[in-house]
């Protein structure tokens, strides 16, 4: 399942370092890999919100995507705003936000009913990942009982293509069904192989508090 595409596993300015601590949401982006944060923890309020859309992405035992766009707000608190519904397979966030309010990430649940074999705990799609790409910035996803972040660094290309990302991350998770592997290890190793090639910082965990892989 994906952000604002049509696929599903089966079926747009660079910014400065966050440092190595521990960091409730990146603000910014770090310089490289290893000058990401080791581990992102997400404010209770923030991870209820996560939890709520998950459980609302069964209406009527069907799988429905939801999610949110993560702000910080004049303060400096963090919030998910503009929650809501996607489709079956897919959800985009609505980026409109009040003149007070920075996006700094954007998430969406996973959801598979019972008759898509009722997994919990996959990670990203290659629509996923290519969001993140673009739009420079962490994206998060909620699977039920694991929750996934990815984000671009300054050391990410640039100008790689959307569908091609899109593509090579379908190509790896299909070999990785091929060869066995379960719906979770295919995407997440998927994932890996994506963001270990062009220099992003992937995260799993749960609760939140995810650690990078």
């Amino acid at each position: 399942m994906c952000m604002g595409g049509s696929g599903n596993p089966d079926k747009p300015s660079d910014k400065k370092s966050v440092g190595s601590a521990s960091v409730p949401c990146p603000g910014n982006l770090p310089n490289d890999v290893d000058s990401a944060p080791n581990e992102v923890r997400l404010p209770s309020s923030v991870d209820k919100d996560f939890k709520q859309q998950y459980s609302d992405s069964f209406p009527n035992g069907k799988s429905q995507e939801h999610g949110g766009t993560l702000v910080k707000d004049s303060q400096g608190g963090l919030k998910l705003v503009n929650k809501g519904a996607g489709e079956s397979g897919a959800f985009m966030p609505d980026r409109k936000v009040d003149a007070d309010e920075t996006i700094v990430g954007t998430m969406h649940t996973h959801p598979y009913d019972k008759s898509e074999g009722g997994y919990k705990g996959v990670s990203f799609s290659g629509a996923d990942v290519a969001y993140a790409y673009y739009y420079k910035e962490p994206i998060y996803v909620d699977a039920g009982n694991k929750q996934f972040m990815i984000m671009p660094t300054d050391a990410t290309p640039k100008n790689l293509p959307w569908q091609d990302l899109d593509d090579e991350w379908n190509d790896s998770f299909k070999q990785q069904r091929q060869s066995g592997k379960s719906m979770q290890d295919a995407s997440s190793a998927a994932t890996k192989a994506m963001a270990r090639k062009y220099d992003m910082a992937y995260y799993e965990g749960k609760d939140g508090k995810l650690k990078r892989q």
